[in-house]
């Protein structure tokens, strides 16, 4: 059960982090406002989440795609957030 918990929340998550991406390549100003900073930091901190909750209890042994797509998604997101804030400080 504690598997597929997490192998669900991993994907919710990598869903959640491609719904960013694409908000932030449709418009990267928004990434910038009150909302796409709580919904970028809110990601980034789930995601961090779930790599501590697999470090500690080995939840994800064996499924190395959920802990991957949580690591590489949670890093992509984290850099596009600082690109778009790079550009809002450059621009303005």
């Amino acid at each position: 059960m504690g598997k597929r918990l997490v192998t669900v929340l991993s994907l919710a998550l990598g869903i959640l982090h491609l719904m960013l991406i694409y908000l932030f390549l449709r418009d990267w100003q928004s990434f910038t406002t009150a909302f796409g900073f709580v919904s970028w930091v809110g990601s980034i901190l789930f995601g961090m989440i779930m790599l501590q909750f697999h470090r500690t209890t080995n939840a994800l042994m064996g499924n190395s795609l959920s802990i991957r797509l949580v690591r590489s998604s949670t890093l992509m997101v984290t850099a596009i957030g600082l690109t778009a804030y790079l550009i809002e400080g450059i621009t303005y």
